[in-house]
């Protein structure tokens, strides 16, 4: 199976709409205080401006821990474009990518080896009959 997959790589998904929303709105939040800065008298005011500077940093991190995005391992199986495996969980992403490479790997070096004893050809069309 590994012998046919090729061009494995890593594909981001898309960022979550409402992570989009938010961070418009807390952009606009920031240049409504800076705007406003001039006309802010009293203490009140100050704790309304200071609340609207640091809501969007703590929503914009709740949103990005609430709605993660998608990452997907990519690669062609025989001409067409299969996704191996996708997850939103990093660690978990992370370690199926880590094994698919150590596999890759492992099977590069027994290849090298056969090539180097001669044995390549007879493993071919064993493969083959199999």
């Amino acid at each position: 199976m590994l012998d046919e997959v090729q061009g494995v790589h890593v594909v981001r998904g898309s960022i979550h709409p409402a992570r989009i929303v938010l961070m418009v709105v807390g952009v606009l939040a920031v240049f409504g205080v800076l705007i406003a800065w001039p006309v802010i008298d009293s203490a009140g005011e100050y704790l309304f401006a200071f609340a609207a500077l640091a809501a969007p940093p703590m929503v914009g991190s709740t949103s990005r821990a609430l709605t993660p995005r998608t990452l997907h391992l990519v690669g062609h199986h025989l001409g067409v474009k299969v996704t191996l495996f996708s997850s939103s969980d990093m660690l978990m992403f992370g370690q199926v990518k880590r094994a698919l490479m150590r596999a890759f790997e492992a099977r590069s070096r027994s290849m090298d080896r056969r090539d180097l004893a001669g044995y390549d050809e007879a493993f071919r069309k064993l493969n083959q009959v199999l």
